[in-house]
């Protein structure tokens, strides 16, 4: 008799109820904020307030039984806050704008449910991390090797670690009750370190 396979981790997001898609890709918002807000700073880009009223707006819609908001209206602002790479000369620009994109990918899925938005922001997250890695790997490294390379970094364990653990955290129950919200929560803030290893008190 042939053992079953064990579901992967994509399929296992897929079979997530929606509210769940959404915690996981708020959550992942979340921990990339950091990268966002320092990048803000140290540039005077901006925009720190209304980013920070999205993400507030998407914790409400998963934690509020009455929560009426206009997700179409919200979309409207994320152009505005999205730096082009082309004018700054800092490296911190694309993480900065990978953290609104992940903003972005959550705000969608609270306007209209897309099952692949929590894969799109797993991938972005495990992306940006990688390609932070790249820029740091040695230059001798062939793709392979550099492949290899990130793979084995401690803060590419931490991220893969990172959304096993929320995964599962989010999978634990079927139902959005008050505990389980403030768990992921909790573990979206990553005690102010985003997934760079970046925080705003560093």
């Amino acid at each position: 008799m042939t053992e079953k396979k064990a579901p992967s981790f994509n399929q296992r997001l897929r079979r997530l109820r929606p509210w769940q898609q959404l915690a996981f890709a708020t959550a992942l918002a979340q921990r990339s904020a950091p990268n966002f807000l320092l990048f803000s700073e140290a540039t005077d880009f901006g925009h720190r307030d209304e980013y920070l009223k999205l993400l507030a707006l998407l914790w409400e819609e998963l934690t509020a039984k009455a929560a009426s908001i206009n997700w179409e209206v919200q979309q409207e602002k994320l152009p505005d806050l999205q730096p082009n790479p082309d004018a700054f000369e800092v490296y911190g620009v694309y993480p900065a704008l990978d953290a609104i994109m992940a903003l972005e990918l959550a705000v969608e899925q609270a306007f209209k449910h897309d099952e692949e938005n929590a894969i799109r922001a797993s991938k972005l997250s495990r992306s940006t991390v990688r390609q932070y890695l790249e820029m740091q790997a040695p230059e001798d490294l062939d793709d392979q090797e550099l492949s290899q390379w990130v793979r084995y970094q401690d803060l590419m364990d931490d991220e893969n670690a990172f959304q096993d653990e929320l995964l599962n955290l989010v999978s634990a129950q079927f139902q959005p009750h008050p505990e389980i919200l403030k768990s992921i929560r909790d573990l979206a803030g990553n005690q102010g370190f985003s997934n760079l290893g970046i925080s705003l008190d560093a």
